[in-house]
This record gives structure tokens, sequence and C-alpha cells, in this order.
């Protein structure tokens, strides 16, 4: 995927970042959807190109339990952490310099870690493309693969947010 393809969601996402951005330090967006929708993708994405006028460098990724950590400047180090229930990722976020202004949480159970986020993006994908997607991932992991191909769609995200915004990647 490209920027082009990104460029409508990128655009709309600026807009409310900067708006929350007036009032609080950090925005906390939460991304999601069902395996394969391409959550991740656009977290590397974000992590290597960043958002409109908000470079990578003011921008954290969280997918998962894993966080990238920049160090030295120039370097970026693994981190994970084991789940601890909702703890709101503050065990990640007290990590973090105060120049990470943005953090984005990709996640398909978002509301088994957080309670609330400023901003929650539910990406999905065509169909065909997901399970496409979905058996290079699990290709000899047949029972997370059956898992995966069954999840249904989530209308209930239980997370107090501020804006809502879909996405078709």
């Amino acid at each position: 995927m490209t920027g082009l393809i990104y460029s409508k969601l990128l655009g709309e996402l600026e807009r409310h970042i900067d708006e929350i951005l007036k009032a609080k330090d950090r925005v906390l967006i939460s991304v999601v959807g069902k395996g394969g929708t391409g959550k991740s993708y656009f977290g590397k994405y974000l992590r290597n190109n960043g958002i409109g006028k908000f470079n990578k460098r003011s921008i954290s990724v969280i997918d998962d339990r894993v966080m990238w950590l920049d160090f030295l400047y120039f370097f970026r180090r693994r981190v994970k952490l084991a789940y601890n229930g909702i703890d709101e990722l503050l065990p990640l976020l007290n990590r973090l310099s105060k120049r990470k202004k943005i953090i984005f949480y990709m996640n398909a159970t978002p509301w088994k870690r957080i309670s609330k986020a400023d901003i929650i993006l539910i990406l999905s994908t065509n169909e065909d493309l997901r399970k496409k997607r979905l058996y290079q991932r699990y290709n000899d992991d047949t029972i997370t693969l059956e898992k995966a191909l069954s999840s249904e769609d989530i209308d209930d995200y239980q997370i107090k947010h501020k804006y809502l915004l879909r996405a078709e990647i």
C-alpha cells in the first residue's frame, strides 16, 4: 500500500490529532480491525513516514504488546511487555520521551488493555484479501488460522472515545 491509499485517512487523522493536542499533551489512537485487515502494516507506515505535519519522531506505535523505542537517536529497539489486564498502556507509555505526542495502539481487542482512547480507527478490507493475508501468515498453524478466519465484526469496542473513524484499506 502506498501513501496515496492512506492520504484521505491521514488528512482526517491529522485534523483530529491537531485539535486534541490543543487541549492535551498526548493523543491515544486505538486502531482496531479483524486479523488481516492491515493494522500492523498501517503501523509500520506511520513509524516510517509520520502523519502530515507530525514527523515519525513524534509518533509511537504499539502493535499488540510490542513497541519500538528510539535510543541513541538513530536506532530503535523492540520492547515487549506481558499482558496485565486493563493498565491503560502505562507500562509502555512511561518509557516514552515527552516528544512522543501521538500514540497508536494496534490491536483487534483493545478493550482488554485500555478503557479510553481519543480516537478509535476501525480498519477493514476486502474479505478475500484478508483471507489471503491470513493464509500467508498462518500457513502452518491451522488452529490459529481457523480462529482468525472465523472472527466476526465487532460494533461495540467498549472504549470511551471522542472520535470514531472507519477506513477500508
